[in-house]
């Protein structure tokens, strides 16, 4: 995905909901309802102590339930956090620096 796409995406469907939650059945269910609703971009945030582990658990969750959905992280404030929730699979990192 280059940033024409991600920009193409984010047209298409406006609206990004921030949603951060340590349960990993809850953000699931989060995710299919936004979907549902028409997102197609959704950010995560870096708000919990579970909040890599959840994010790692939702990556194979869009990849194979929700098509077209890019799920980024968000309140990344550091180069260290965003390198290790690109690896995990983020679309796109959202951080004061970024």
């Amino acid at each position: 995905m280059d940033k024409t796409d991600f920009y193409k995406t984010l047209d298409a469907a406006p609206m990004v909901p921030v949603f951060y939650h340590a349960d990993i059945p809850t953000a699931r269910e989060v995710l299919r309802a936004c979907y549902d609703g028409g997102v197609r971009v959704f950010e995560f945030t870096n708000r919990g102590e579970a909040a890599a582990e959840v994010f790692a658990a939702l990556v194979p969750f869009v990849a194979k339930e929700l098509p077209g959905l890019l799920l980024g992280a968000g309140s990344v404030s550091d180069p260290r956090s965003a390198r290790r929730f690109l690896r995990l699979g983020a679309h796109f990192i959202v951080g004061p620096q970024y």
